[in-house]
């Protein structure tokens, strides 16, 4: 009877507390201490651009009281100026979450996962560096073709030679003097993949000298020679130029591919991103409701303890309680920004200031999911004809193969047949001081064209030289060695495909088994959830009854909250091996609707 009389006077208490409350304060101009400042997004509903920044101070035009009704302020509301603050800009991180109706989660910019993925494949820094890596091999792989052009040449030659003369048959002065001048330009063609090369080369000089034995004292020569160099074992084929080219050739596909792999991890990057939001919105709303939970069980339980019904302890208990849950929501309203900047960074890029003030709305809720049947050995074959790190190692293993012909190449003797042919012409005048004693006589004048018109002429000498030039070192220890290291190169190459393929079927395993877990998983926290809300409602009933204690009770409200947690969790699990299992496939691309040829070139 006593104990029944207790209660009904705490629920009248209970009732009456408000209005006693209300009756009891005085009227001030002074704002209550959480109308002191609006919390974030009150003051408008404007949804800010992505490149919209914080300016100071900030004057919002009314503030709005406890009870929603519009409120002017007394005097204008200002920001701290950053130089009453230890770090630049820390005012822009300062926020009361704890604020009863504090808005942790506003509106913001609405944001679909497609549209992330768009935003952040045109702005993300990691996929604008990959970008060039095409370009830089292709440009590398034209950049030897260039040892194929053919190569002008040419040289030009003034000399003077003087001498005593201490020859006993040159009549000539005292001292001789043979004066050189003349040069010559050509063409030099090296011939793909056979590693010849060819040269066709003009050259002419004319000699003026005081010697008497000479026919002619101002001699003009002109020559020209055509010169084909052909390997007959070593760089037959390949040789260093060629082998450049095939190898340069493979890295400039290896490098698509890998611009390929760089896409479809920022896809999956950016789409974990997503997700991550959602669950860390999620979070602080169930870390909201349950502080709100807790500070209304505080103030009954302070209520009752008034009027005696529960001891000081149960009131403590209870503002324990409060106290822990005021750190999970600044631990979850913590995790929840960290979210939107590591999404907003995914999508914008550069874009991102210090003091941008954007918040993205994910479109998408972590409530729908679908039971799926998965055919893990149709996904590893998909894999293993869609995955670019596949195509990345079979190009290490081409280029291997490669190198180790070049190495056999290098091994081999060198043989090479070198064949010359070409004319030579010679004209000048007559030497009027030739010696009589060598039977000679002054030979007529001619000009120098007559030294190169010769070459169309009966009167050209021509000339042809066959070479073979051969050389091998001994023991060839380089060529040996070359030799088995490449074939080293291979074996490691074809080992690290094989590697590769084994863990393609291990991360296709691993994300469907995940995605089948997370299902289930998904089902049985929703039971629990539940069974967890059922317990705490009869819970409150019996600490109605006063059959229950505040502790109780909120360790009643603490297994909802672990089970609503939970079930987040396994939401976000289920979202995360989706994605997993499509980039293990090597269908996420496809998945989101990205076509790789429309966003290969820089945007910068």
């Amino acid at each position: 009877m006593t104990r029944s009389l207790l209660l009904g006077l705490a629920w009248l208490a209970l009732l009456v507390a408000p209005f006693s409350e209300g009756a009891a304060q005085t009227p001030s101009n002074e704002p209550a201490p959480w109308e002191s400042e609006p919390a974030a997004g009150a003051a408008s509903q404007a949804v800010p651009s992505p490149s919209a920044e914080r300016t100071d101070p900030v004057e919002p035009a009314s503030a709005t009281s406890a009870t929603g009704d519009p409120q002017a302020p007394s005097e204008p509301m200002l920001r701290k100026s950053e130089a009453d603050l230890d770090v630049q800009g820390s005012d822009f991180l300062e926020s009361d979450d704890l604020a009863p109706g504090a808005l942790i989660v506003t509106g913001g910019q609405p944001l679909a996962i497609e549209e992330a993925v768009a935003m952040s494949i045109r702005n993300n820094l990691n996929v604008e560096v990959e970008r060039f890596g095409p370009l830089i091999a292709e440009a590398n792989a034209e950049s030897f073709w260039g040892a194929y052009d053919p190569t002008f040449s040419g040289d030009a030659t003034y000399d003077v030679a003087k001498a005593e003369n201490i020859s006993g048959i040159n009549l000539g002065p005292g001292t001789t003097k043979d004066r050189t001048q003349g040069g010559s330009f050509g063409v030099n063609q090296l011939i793909p993949y056979v590693g010849a090369s060819l040269d066709a080369r003009f050259s002419s000089n004319s000699l003026g000298t005081r010697n008497t034995f000479t026919a002619l004292d101002s001699q003009y020569t002109s020559n020209f020679f055509l010169t084909a160099t052909v390997p007959l074992l070593r760089n037959v084929v390949w040789n260093q130029n060629w082998t450049n080219v095939k190898l340069a050739g493979v890295q400039s596909e290896a490098a698509e591919q890998q611009f390929d792999q760089a896409l479809m991890d920022n896809v999956q990057s950016t789409v974990n991103s997503y997700w991550g939001l959602v669950a860390a919105r999620d979070r602080v709303r169930v870390a909201q409701k349950s502080l709100e939970t807790a500070r209304a069980l505080l103030d009954q339980t302070r209520t009752q303890y008034e009027v005696g019904v529960v001891s000081k302890v149960e009131v403590v208990e209870a503002e324990a309680g409060v106290a822990n849950r005021e750190f999970e929501l600044i631990k979850t309203a913590n995790d929840y920004r960290n979210a939107q900047d590591i999404l907003i960074d995914a999508v914008l890029g550069p874009k991102l200031k210090p003091l941008t003030d954007l918040q993205v709305v994910p479109t998408a809720d972590l409530t729908s999911h679908e039971r799926v049947r998965i055919d893990v050995a149709g996904a590893v074959a998909k894999a293993f004809e869609k995955r670019p790190e596949l195509r990345v190692a079979q190009s290490t293993i081409d280029q291997s193969e490669i190198n180790l012909r070049f190495a056999k190449s290098q091994r081999l003797p060198q043989v090479d047949l070198v064949g010359r042919y070409g004319y030579i012409g010679i004209a000048g005048r007559g030497n009027r001081q030739l010696n009589p004693v060598f039977g000679g006589t002054p030979q007529p004048d001619s000009g120098y064209g007559h030294s190169w018109d010769n070459f169309f002429q009966e009167n050209g000498k021509d000339n042809f030289r066959v070479q073979g030039v051969f050389s091998v070192p001994l023991p060839n220890t380089r060529g040996r060695q070359l030799v088995a290291r490449s074939q080293f190169d291979l074996q490691r190459s074809q080992t690290s495909l094989v590697r590769l393929e084994q863990k393609i079927i291990l991360d296709i395993r691993a994300a469907s088994r995940t995605l089948l877990a997370a299902g289930q998983g998904i089902e049985a926290a929703e039971r629990r959830r539940l069974a967890a809300e059922e317990q705490l409602r009869a819970e409150r009933i019996r600490l109605e009854h006063g059959e229950s204690t505040p502790f109780e009770v909120l360790q009643r409200e603490e297994d909802l909250v672990e089970a609503e947690s939970q079930k987040i969790n396994a939401l976000q699990t289920f979202h995360a091996a989706e994605t997993a299992l499509a980039r293990a496939q090597g269908t996420i691309l496809e998945t989101h609707a990205v076509e790789v040829d429309a966003v290969r070139m820089p945007a910068r």
